[in-house]
């Protein structure tokens, strides 16, 4: 990841997730509300995160110093192999919003 990029993470991090959110839903004009494109995208992601990367286990192995190192914790899991979206997104931006709205209640840990 290049300076270049971490510093779009680091703004993406900076904001509030309801930014991010409004954002997101930018990406494409046929959404109508804020949060409508997030249902549709995360069923998709939480297959990723949750199971193929496996976050509840993750979490409890890796340590994470802090929401940049985490964030490209899941920007990595995220790019690993091909992730079908119903549009390109940026992956920071979905990387942020996760780790601003909380990876443990994304995928439901105990």
């Amino acid at each position: 990841m290049t300076e270049s990029d971490r510093r779009m993470v680091q703004a993406y991090l900076d904001r509030p997730l309801d930014d991010l959110m409004a954002e997101l839903n930018l990406h494409t004009a046929e959404t109508r509300g804020i949060g409508e494109f997030w249902q549709q995208i995360v069923e998709p992601l939480r297959q990723r995160i949750c199971v193929e990367w496996d976050w509840c286990r993750v979490r409890k192995q890796a340590h994470f110093k802090n929401d940049m190192d985490l964030a490209v914790a899941v920007i990595g899991a995220l790019s690993a192999q091909v992730l079908r979206l119903p549009i390109q997104v940026d992956l920071a931006l979905i990387a942020a919003i996760l780790v601003k709205g909380g990876l443990n209640v994304f995928c439901a840990c105990e």
